[in-house]
């Protein structure tokens, strides 16, 4: 299946074919005077920045610039620059291309007070900001446990165990821990052991196409339809937006077993599908362009992993078990135990109707008495399409991964999750004070049945005129 990118919030293909003409003119201006192409472009703020030889020069390692490269990156850069403005200066001295055209992101003085006050909090409590926002010798001695015990389990598996394979998902999931940490470049202050813990998450994902869909585009793109891969995680399964077209399959997600079933195939779809489609059309559901592909050791690097896990996971056991039968059953215990819990603890965060409602498209088409302070600011718009549960809870936060502070991680993605529970009251109180709505569920069954209850009313055929144009919704 497939999803058309249109690069402007509600408006007709017409309008955003202009608006692409345009831009190519724009950008063709530009690299005959500067010798700069489209794919050499960083957008930030409607300005255009030629970054190519700063690269190998940036403090937080090439892995991260590049990932804005091309594209719109205003949201990659602001959140990854949180209590320092000298990054501006760097930035000025690169600038190929003034106010290309009004950028999506504006000035955000909500997020102004968000970060000066976390930054007061993070200092009272001794860690700085700038240097101490990888994970301390607490978090680095869980990550080592995990791994141990992920090396173990992975033993197990290829052996020909099948409680190692399902432990062997456990500890994949619970690995992840450091793999997202990594993929946001928060396990270290040093970036090759970002570049390196990111593979930690190679039971989950595919390492590579992950920090495209998820650290670039999610992160960016919050819950906008036409902009934010992980709402389509489960299109042939499950409909979790009203603007993907209802389906007769989409009758039995009322049946809480339907929704198991389609979470147990999600990492199995992470890991092998979307990779292979990657590699064959050059984008991610035609939302996200990967633009590493002009990068041979990237391509390399995805299928490599792709062709591991294959190995890994759902061959090797018929080589090492007595019969092909405990030999699938082993498989089929991996793929779905791993698929459950990545999504019950990732999925149910941004998946209910406040969530879906409150995206920043979606805002541009409501009347709203709120100031524009808060009703145009992308950081309230991180607020109130994530979710947090249990966030006083150390088990529930061991056994997420953090993510049970998914509002302070979007805010702060570069801030490890180590750190999220010392920031989370002076955000939750600045919210309050703003009028931004912070939702946090006493309990992840709270969080998990507004989720199902989302799944429920989406079941039914109710249809409306698309507000955005998707060549999903026009099927």
């Amino acid at each position: 299946m497939g999803f058309s990118q249109n690069g402007s919030y509600g408006s007709s293909p017409e309008v955003d074919k202009s608006e692409l003409a345009l831009e190519k003119k724009q950008l063709s201006d530009v690299a005959m005077s500067k010798a700069v192409t489209s794919d050499k472009i960083w957008w930030i703020h409607g300005n255009g920045y030629d970054l190519t030889k700063f690269v190998e020069r940036h403090p937080g390692g090439k892995e991260a610039i590049l990932l804005g490269r091309g594209r719109d990156c205003t949201a990659l850069f602001e959140s990854y620059h949180i209590f320092s403005n000298d990054h501006w200066k760097v930035l000025d001295k690169f600038c190929v291309v003034k106010n290309r055209k009004p950028s999506d992101r504006k000035k955000d003085a909500f997020y102004e007070i968000l970060k000066e006050r976390t930054a007061s909090v993070l200092k009272e409590k001794g860690i700085d900001p700038v240097h101490d926002r990888g994970a301390n010798i607490a978090r680095t001695l869980h990550y080592l446990f995990i791994f141990g015990a992920w090396l173990t389990s992975g033993y197990w598996h290829v052996k020909g165990s099948v409680l190692g394979s399902f432990l062997f998902a456990v500890f994949g999931w619970l690995m992840g821990a450091l793999g997202h940490d990594a993929g946001h470049f928060a396990a270290s202050r040093q970036a090759w052991v970002n570049e390196l813990g990111v593979w930690a998450m190679s039971l989950i994902c595919n390492p590579i196409v992950w920090q495209h869909q998820h650290t670039y585009a999610h992160h960016s793109f919050t819950n906008e339809f036409d902009k934010d891969p992980d709402l389509h995680h489960f299109d042939a399964l499950l409909r979790v937006h009203k603007n993907i077209r209802h389906r007769s399959i989409h009758n039995h997600q009322i049946n809480r077993l339907w929704v198991a079933v389609a979470y147990a195939l999600v990492c199995f779809g992470t890991c092998f599908w979307i990779p292979w489609g990657v590699l064959a059309s050059g984008s991610l559901h035609g939302i996200v362009e990967w633009q590493d592909r002009d990068r041979p050791s990237k391509e390399i690097g995805l299928k490599l992993h792709w062709y591991t896990y294959i190995f890994v996971i759902m061959v090797l056991p018929f080589f090492t078990h007595e019969s092909k039968l405990t030999a699938a059953f082993a498989v089929y215990i991996h793929i779905t135990t791993i698929g459950i819990v990545f999504a019950i603890f990732s999925q149910i965060n941004h998946l209910n109707e406040p969530s879906l409602e409150s995206d920043l498209q979606t805002r541009k088409t409501r009347s709203s008495s709120r100031s524009n302070i808060v009703e145009d600011s992308w950081a309230a718009a991180q607020v109130e399409t994530s979710n947090n549960f249990a966030s006083g809870s150390f088990l529930w936060h061991f056994l997420s991964n953090g993510l049970n502070h998914q509002i302070e991680h979007h805010l702060f993605p570069g801030l490890n999750h180590g750190h999220l529970h010392h920031i989370a009251p002076v955000v939750r109180d600045t919210c309050i004070e703003h009028g931004v709505v912070y939702k946090s569920y006493d309990t992840w069954t709270d969080l998990m049945n507004a989720t199902m209850e989302w799944y429920e009313k989406l079941s039914v055929n109710e249809r409306p005129t698309p507000k955005f144009s998707n060549k999903v919704a026009a099927e």
